[in-house]
């Protein structure tokens, strides 16, 4: 029988079950390395998968910021936009490539897997930019269900030979699992699309001042997201720095529970609500749909804060390792952090909507700059929960100077 995408049930509850099982699976690989793997060989893999989750961010220079509003308020051009847009991005792997060959390469623990970590950085990067334009056409279901197969293709490829093959599993044998999947995959989307896509080449045309504008604007959100993704990630890298390897491992375990929450409320909110926002901005009806966003925001994660740190315990248990249970109020530090975080995306998305992308930057660099400073200094004098305590106070700012952005008689929510 031939594949049919058009066979599975186009539902809310379909989308979520493909995105949660995608979360679940990569999570799962997360745990039972941890468990397999020595303190030391874990925080290696996760300050690599960390730097491959940062790249995703840095390859695309935002630019999906300015197309995906510019392709929902502006439906002319469509297939030439699109196609300018990754004719941009493949210039941008090459350059990626080259430059991250040599630095990676001066990396102790990169060197050895240089190839294949950029091979991953560079697909993970193509994949999410489908995925994203795929929710802006209001595809949600085709989006979640690619990323379930990649993502759970790799992840419980993983798990299956720790637990059945007898196989000794190396980092090489995890990167080389993932990569082969993340290719396998882009082959899966163009057999799938190929017919859509087709007719689209040929009248496609390269749109050197869309770009140029796109680039000027998205500029803005790039360095923005730099500084959001310095708040989320690089707590990690500092941890490794002051404490070493075995406690980023360590922080990063806690990190991933907390990053659930960020996830979830990305897969059932942000991605169903967000395009429909754009598109009543012009509307009588922005204001309620806002305000409802704003409700499902808070509800959605308080849920999954509360179910993230109910699941800690059992994990910790099974996990068997004293030097991660040792530190589990990590977990309650991380995610309510993240819970402040996700809520004050309300006005993230106002902002976003009412092109202030200058506010935006102004947010995330203050934010940054905390986050950054806050983790030195309480890591350096209180190790680990200082870290923690750190990514608090981070939250709790993100949370202030996002809702003061916005004064009370622009917007009532």
């Amino acid at each position: 029988m031939p594949f049919n995408l058009r066979a599975i049930p186009t539902n809310k509850l379909g989308s979520l079950f493909f995105r949660m099982a995608a979360m679940a699976a990569k999570f799962a690989v997360f745990v039972f390395l941890s468990k397999y793997f020595g303190e030391v060989v874990y925080g290696v893999y996760t300050l690599i998968a960390t730097t491959i989750t940062v790249s995703i961010f840095v390859l695309g220079l935002d630019f999906y910021n300015f197309m995906i509003r510019d392709l929902l308020l502006k439906k002319k051009e469509t297939a030439s936009k699109i196609g300018s847009a990754f004719i941009l991005y493949l210039i941008i792997y090459l350059l990626f490539f080259m430059l991250g060959y040599v630095a990676f390469k001066q990396i102790d623990y990169f060197s050895d897997h240089t190839p294949l970590i950029l091979l991953i950085c560079i697909t993970e990067h193509f994949h999410q930019e489908i995925y994203r334009l795929l929710l802006a056409f209001k595809k949600v279901l085709s989006a979640n269900w690619f990323l379930f197969f990649r993502v759970a293709g790799w992840t419980l490829s993983i798990v299956a030979l720790i637990l059945w093959s007898g196989w000794e599993i190396t980092l090489k044998t995890v990167l080389m699992v993932w990569g082969g999947f993340n290719v396998g995959a882009l082959f899966l989307v163009f057999l799938v699309f190929c017919r859509e896509i087709r007719p689209s080449i040929f009248s496609m045309k390269i749109k050197k001042d869309w770009l140029l504008k796109g680039l000027k604007i998205s500029m803005v959100f790039y360095t923005a997201t730099l500084a959001l993704k310095t708040i989320e990630y690089s707590n990690r890298y500092i941890v490794e720095g002051i404490l070493g390897e075995a406690s980023a491992g360590i922080f990063s375990f806690y990190s991933n529970f907390a990053m659930l929450v960020s996830l979830y409320v990305s897969t059932l909110v942000v991605s169903y609500e967000i395009p429909g926002l754009i598109e009543s901005s012009l509307t009588s009806d922005f204001k309620q749909k806002l305000s409802s966003y704003k409700k499902l925001l808070f509800s959605h994660s308080l849920i999954a804060s509360l179910v993230s740190l109910l699941v800690v315990y059992p994990v910790l248990l099974w996990q068997g390792k004293e030097s991660f249970a040792n530190f589990w109020p990590l977990a309650i530090l991380l995610t309510f952090g993240m819970f402040l975080m996700n809520i004050s995306l309300v006005y993230h998305a106002y902002l976003y909507i009412k092109h202030r992308e200058r506010k935006i930057l102004e947010i995330t660099i203050i934010a940054g700059i905390i986050n950054v400073v806050s983790t030195y200094f309480l890591c350096t004098y209180f190790g680990l929960y200082g870290a923690g305590i750190a990514f608090l106070i981070t939250g709790i700012s993100m949370f202030w100077l996002r809702k003061g952005s916005i004064k009370k008689k622009e917007l009532e929510v």
